[in-house]
């Protein structure tokens, strides 16, 4: 028997299927690649994101390539967006000053333990001797006002009374501000203060 004798009889139609089919998925992408004419595929034929950065020849997407105004700032990387901005111009020229706001007036009065006033802009002040109570009064209703009061030392007559370790509580009376002054121990004592309000 012939070699070829020999094949033929070993030759089934389960092997000649197998065989052709193996032909086919060799050569299917071969015979694809040179049978399809010259610009015959487009976006239409390609899949969605079926063409990533690895498909691309290095350098193959130019500018000439890209829509213009299809990148944004984001598009950018950061490192290029810096490279990108330009030096800082001259300073322009000063605006027109706008007009002044309202002002916030001050009062202030500084008054010592004998419930008379040193310095400030206050109208007056009442106080009955050897109390812890001085109600000192401006030309307008201070309850919308800001105020605090800090002990000082003042002079009482032609003396200088240094101010106690202590503590001083304020409180609006319409155009008069209530201060009572505490010693050391919480105790009522009359003592000098300084008094501010911001209105």
């Amino acid at each position: 028997m012939t070699p070829f004798s020999a094949a033929r009889s070993k030759l089934t139609y389960a092997n000649l299927t197998a065989t052709v089919a193996l032909f086919v998925a060799l050569g299917g992408t071969s015979y694809a690649a040179l049978t399809l004419p010259k610009n015959s595929v487009g976006s239409e034929q390609i899949r969605t994101r079926a063409v990533g950065a690895s498909e691309l020849r290095s350098r193959a997407v130019s500018s000439r390539h890209i829509r213009d105004r299809s990148i944004s700032q984001r598009d950018v990387s950061l490192a290029a967006r810096t490279a990108l901005r330009g030096a800082r111009g001259p300073a322009g020229a000063q605006g027109i000053q706008g007009p002044a706001g309202p002002s916030a007036t001050a009062y202030r009065a500084a008054i010592n333990s004998a419930g008379e006033r040193v310095s400030g802009n206050s109208s007056g002040v009442v106080h009955v001797g050897g109390t812890n109570e001085y109600r000192v009064s401006f030309d307008r209703d201070m309850s919308g006002c800001v105020y605090t009061a800090t002990l000082a030392s003042l002079v009482s007559g032609t003396t200088l009374e240094q101010a106690p370790a202590g503590r001083v509580t304020v409180a609006a009376e319409g155009a008069r501000i209530l201060v009572k002054t505490y010693g050391e121990s919480g105790n009522t004592a009359p003592i000098g203060f300084h008094l501010l309000a911001s209105c």
